[in-house]
């Protein structure tokens, strides 16, 4: 599962040269092993990944901001539509939360 997550990772342009590459795998493991997380992403993912990795909720958030931004600027909106079989809106890009759901999704299907 994990080398599917860097495959898909690295077809989107986002390498371990990353910040927040590993809070991002992070993320969508914890998402994976509970979806019901992703209703509450601050405090139920967020925050422990902030505590196990001593920073802080800010420098996370951006951190995740930076790998969506990679992501989308690799071709993202076509990868997470062919993920996710929905279509998203161009105009803004999607939350980082929404794409840990569908990287979680797409693992769980795999």
């Amino acid at each position: 599962m994990k080398k599917t997550l860097d495959i898909l990772l690295f077809r989107a342009g986002v390498n371990q040269c990353y910040a927040g590459y590993p809070f991002f795998v992070e993320a969508v493991y914890m998402a994976l092993e509970d979806p019901a997380r992703l209703s509450s992403i601050q405090k139920s993912i967020y925050l422990p990944i902030t505590l196990r990795h001593n920073i802080t909720m800010f420098q996370l958030e951006k951190d995740l901001r930076t790998i969506r931004d990679v992501i989308m600027r690799n071709g993202g909106y076509e990868l997470l539509e062919n993920l996710s079989g929905c279509q998203f809106r161009r105009k803004n890009p999607p939350y980082p939360k929404e794409i840990i759901g569908i990287f979680a999704d797409c693992l769980r299907e795999s």
